[in-house]
C-alpha cells in the first residue's frame, strides 16, 4: 500500500502543477519559458541533493549514459513540454484525457513482453478510467470535443513520454538513486529544449504571484510529483502506477472548484466516481 500511497500523492502534486501552469499561461507566460526553467531549476535542486562522487561512475558507461539521455528526451521532455503544449492548443481537461492513454501503451508493452493477456480487473479498471476521463474532459457533452491537430499531437507525445519514463529508467534509478538520475535527466532535457528552440528562450518579467506559481511548479509539481511517482513504480510496477495516477484530473477538478469556483454537473461527478472506482479495483488487484 506504500507504493499506492506514493503514486496517489504524486498525482495530486501533478494536479497542483497543472493548475499553477494554467495560471501562468493565462498571465501571458509562454510554454517554452515555463518548461525550460522548470527543467533547469529542478535539475539544480536534485543534483545538489544527490551530489555524491560515487554516482558519477555512471558517466563511464556508454550504455547507461544513452539510457539517461533517452530518459531525458523521450521521458521527461516529452511529458512536460508535450503536456503544456497540449493545454495551450486545447484545454487542460482534453490534454489530460489524451495523455492518460499512457496506461494503455504500457499495458500493451508489458503484456507483449511477457507474452500474457491483461487480467480481468486490469481491463475493467482501464475501461473505467477512459470512460471517466472522457466524461470529465467533455463535461458530459459528447458533441463538444473539438481537438486541434497540434493539440492532439502534443498530448499523444506526452502520453508516450509518460509510458517511456515509467518503463525506461528503472534500472539506472535502482543503481544510482532517484534524485541523481532525475537531476541530470532534467538538466539534459533543459539543454535539449534550449537547442530545439534555436538557443532562444522567451523573456518574461516575474511578479510575486508568478514567482510563487513557478516555485510551486518546480518544488511541488515536478520534484515532488515525479519522485513520488517513480518511487511508487518501484513498489507496484509501471502499469498499476500509471493507472492509479489517473486520479490527477479528479484532484485538479477539486482544486479548480475550491480555488477558481468551477462548477460541475452530475455527469462530471459520475466521472469522478468511475475514476476512483478504477483506483480501488487496481489496488485490489495488486493485493
Amino acid at each position: 500500500m506504500l507504493g499506492v500511497g506514493l503514486v496517489l500523492l504524486g498525482a495530486v502534486f501533478w494536479a497542483i502543477s497543472g493548475v499553477l501552469a494554467e495560471y501562468l499561461f493565462k498571465s501571458g507566460f509562454s510554454v517554452e519559458w515555463v518548461s525550460f526553467y522548470r527543467l533547469l531549476f529542478t535539475s539544480f535542486v536534485l543534483i545538489a541533493l544527490s551530489f555524491k562522487k560515487r554516482n558519477f561512475v555512471l558517466f563511464k558507461h556508454k550504455n547507461k549514459v544513452f539510457s539517461l539521455l533517452g530518459f531525458a528526451l523521450l521521458g521527461l521532455l516529452l511529458t512536460q513540454y508535450g503536456y503544456f503544449k497540449a493545454i495551450f492548443y486545447t484545454d487542460a481537461g482534453t490534454a489530460t484525457m489524451i495523455q492518460y492513454s499512457a496506461p494503455l501503451l504500457i499495458m500493451i508493452f508489458v503484456c507483449f513482453k511477457a507474452k500474457v493477456l491483461p487480467k480481468k480487473l486490469e481491463i475493467l479498471a482501464l475501461i473505467l478510467i477512459f470512460i471517466g476521463l472522457f466524461l470529465l474532459a467533455t463535461h458530459g457533452d459528447f458533441h463538444s470535443l473539438n481537438i486541434s491537430f497540434w493539440g492532439l499531437f502534443w498530448a499523444l507525445a506526452g502520453a508516450f513520454g509518460v509510458a517511456y519514463y515509467s518503463l525506461g529508467a528503472r534500472a539506472i534509478i535502482a543503481s544510482y538513486g532517484l534524485f541523481f538520475v532525475m537531476g541530470f535527466a532534467s538538466l539534459f532535457a533543459a539543454c535539449m529544449l534550449f537547442v530545439l528552440l534555436g538557443f532562444k528562450i522567451p523573456y518574461h518579467e516575474l511578479d510575486i504571484k508568478a514567482f510563487l506559481a513557478m516555485s510551486g511548479i518546480i518544488f511541488i509539481g515536478t520534484i515532488g510529483a515525479f519522485c513520488l511517482y517513480l518511487k511508487g513504480v518501484e513498489y507496484i510496477g509501471a502499469l498499476k502506477a500509471s493507472m492509479i495516477a489517473c486520479v490527477e484530473p479528479v484532484a485538479a477538478a477539486l482544486m479548480s472548484f475550491a480555488f477558481l469556483g468551477t462548477r460541475y454537473t452530475f455527469i462530471d461527478i459520475f466521472a469522478f466516481i468511475l475514476i476512483i472506482l478504477s483506483v480501488i479495483l487496481n489496488a485490489k488487484n495488486r493485493a
